[in-house]
């Protein structure tokens, strides 16, 4: 199953799981939000999705005063198995 059409039906948007899948993937506790790549999700769009993953508490959002740079964290949150669970089933996402 395509991760971008399984975003769409289930998600609303196919950057949304693309995104989030992105994160599950990402072998560091942190990153910043242009760091995602365009074949994920195009920048112009990532700030809106990363917002709405922090209002659902499944990131923490770090911005640090001397630096321009927004930070995210992955939290311990339970909505993160379903995105473990559609890993499991969709194609993999460009790292």
């Amino acid at each position: 199953m395509d991760a971008g059409d399984v975003g769409r039906l289930l998600f609303g948007r196919p950057s949304r799981l693309r995104l989030a899948l992105w994160i599950h993937q990402h072998a560091g506790p942190r990153f910043f939000q242009s760091e995602p790549p365009k074949t994920v999700i195009a920048q112009s769009a990532c700030g809106v999705e990363l917002t709405r993953l922090v209002d659902l508490g499944m990131l923490t959002e770090h911005r640090e005063p001397a630096n321009r740079r927004v930070y995210y964290e992955r939290t311990r949150s339970p909505l993160w198995s379903i995105i473990t669970a559609a890993s499991k089933v969709v194609d993999p996402v460009d790292k």
